[in-house]
């Protein structure tokens, strides 16, 4: 059997790590962690890493730890010799922080992008809230779609049903419920929210009629799940039948899941990027191929 290249896991990313190495015949090395008193992180690798091309997962769902935590571990391997360093990173925080609102602000990510241009020769990251943020980097970008994951399970759970209509939160996100109804066989549409006085707004598919029907919402991120919620109620209120709330990086701040419950979903599913109580859709198979088409592309 032939390794021909190393996989080294950040602390958020240990079983996801261990897979993606089974899928894509590569040595998993181990990495030690710890925090200070103080704070301060402590990184080490407990094997040889010269002469290797390396690729580095974790997945940043406790934001500012694990942005050190990377930068930390990328500095051992480029002192221990690694070919290259490529960064896999399933959800990259401060990647919503891409624009410039007010003067005085930064433009966080693209701060991180000029950081991790300077210590890596490649990142591999799971739906990018904006696309656009490939041109903060210098090093080449790849980035992949859960989507279909999600409508694969969604099609195995509810035994293949007919029934099913997909809804994007907005328009900006109708290409997200266009995948997954190629999946599920199924229309889909965008909600469109309606004014219906000072304090009143009516949220609806902008097209289909929900009665009756089994619903899947899909987002990319789920954080304080207020939108959702209320959004989850009318759908009900309008008469669907069941209410399926989906995103990749299930962020879900504090309470989050208790008001999505509270106001009506049926079930709550998000994937493994960000670690949460329903991340139960691994994206192992999705780093294996983005890794593999890397290598294939860079002939690395």
């Amino acid at each position: 059997m032939v390794i021909y290249m190393l996989i080294v896991s950040g602390s958020n990313s240990q079983n996801l790590a261990h897979r993606v190495s089974k899928l894509t015949n590569s040595k998993l090395i181990r990495t030690e962690f710890k925090k200070f008193p103080d704070g301060e992180l402590y990184v080490k690798l407990n094997g040889c890493v010269e002469g290797e091309d390396v690729f580095l997962i974790n997945t940043q769902n406790n934001q500012n730890e694990s942005i050190i935590e990377t930068i930390l571990l990328c500095d051992a391997l480029n002192d221990e010799g690694a070919k290259s360093i490529n960064l896999v990173i399933p959800y990259m925080a401060y990647a919503r922080q891409d624009k410039k609102f007010k003067n005085g602000e930064s433009i966080s990510i693209r701060a991180l992008a000029k950081i991790y241009s300077s210590i890596c020769d490649s990142l591999l990251i799971i739906n990018p809230h904006e696309k656009d943020i490939c041109s903060f980097f210098d090093v080449p970008l790849l980035y992949g779609d859960a989507v279909p994951e999600i409508a694969k399970y969604i099609y195995d759970k509810y035994n293949k049903s007919d029934n099913f209509v997909v809804l994007s939160p907005d328009k900006g996100a109708i290409d997200m419920a266009k995948v997954a109804s190629e999946v599920l066989n199924c229309p889909y549409d965008y909600l469109e929210k309606t004014r219906i006085s000072s304090t009143e707004i009516s949220i609806a598919p902008k097209k289909l009629n929900v009665k009756d029907k089994d619903v899947l919402i899909i987002d990319d991120i789920i954080s304080t799940g207020g939108t959702m919620a209320e959004t989850i109620k009318m759908l009900k209120e309008q008469g669907a039948k069941t209410v399926i709330a989906s995103c990749i990086h299930p962020v879900l701040i504090g309470d989050a899941l208790n008001k999505l419950f509270n106001g009506g979903a049926d079930e709550v599913v998000g994937t493994d990027t960000y670690l949460s109580e329903v991340s139960i859709i691994s994206v192992d198979n999705i780093v294996a191929n983005l890794i593999n088409k890397y290598i294939d592309t860079e002939k690395i």
